[in-house]
């Protein structure tokens, strides 16, 4: 029987905690000045990110104003989820490359490596399953982790993109008909 939710992801608070310890087994292992680069991506969604500190300079991440939605975390909280994934056994149920069709995709960039868990929208794969538990792990890496970007401004442009297309689309079309009708009833007057 899996356990609960709740329990799998104070497993990996546990893990952040205990990170300086080896008594969690290793399939993947940190290392210092290489970088490590997990990735979220919803079929209509943005793409979240995550990035060891060691691996690049966490400067020059958060200094790009295009890509707002990456967050650098210390190498033990990075090496503590790769520790989670290997006692939850997600390495072994990950894919070697990206698959068509995925609605959802996790990925993970190591060292010229590439591991992806993907959801397709299937009740019955094990696969499915360890898609929605690693991205739950994912998640609460990336939720409690501070980003440090600096604020967008109406200069630069530079805003986190969290709308469709289509939503878009359908919320400029709006504002058009509203600025329209404003100007219809100030020319009746």
């Amino acid at each position: 029987m899996a356990a609960p939710l709740t329990v799998r992801i104070s497993l990996l608070l546990a893990a952040i905690g205990l990170a300086g310890c080896s008594s969690l087994p290793r399939s993947l292992t940190i290392e210092p000045g290489k970088t490590a680069i997990f990735s979220l991506a919803s079929k209509n969604g943005p793409v979240l990110s995550l990035r060891n500190d060691s691996g690049g300079r966490p400067d020059v991440v958060y200094g790009r104003g295009s890509d707002q939605l990456s967050k650098v975390v210390p190498d033990a909280e990075m090496q503590a989820l790769f520790d989670v994934f290997t006692a939850e056994e997600l390495f072994k149920l990950s894919l070697p490359s990206q698959p068509g069709g995925a609605r959802d995709v996790l990925r993970l960039e190591k060292a010229g490596k590439r591991y992806y868990w993907v959801r397709r929208g299937s009740f019955t794969d094990p696969r499915e399953a360890a898609f929605n538990k690693a991205r739950a792990y994912f998640l609460t890496l990336y939720n409690s982790s501070t980003a440090y970007h600096s604020g967008p401004s109406s200069e630069d442009g530079a805003y986190p993109e969290f709308l469709t297309d289509k939503e878009q689309a359908r919320r400029a079309a709006e504002l058009r008909r509203l600025e329209r009708n404003k100007r219809l009833n100030r020319n009746k007057r």
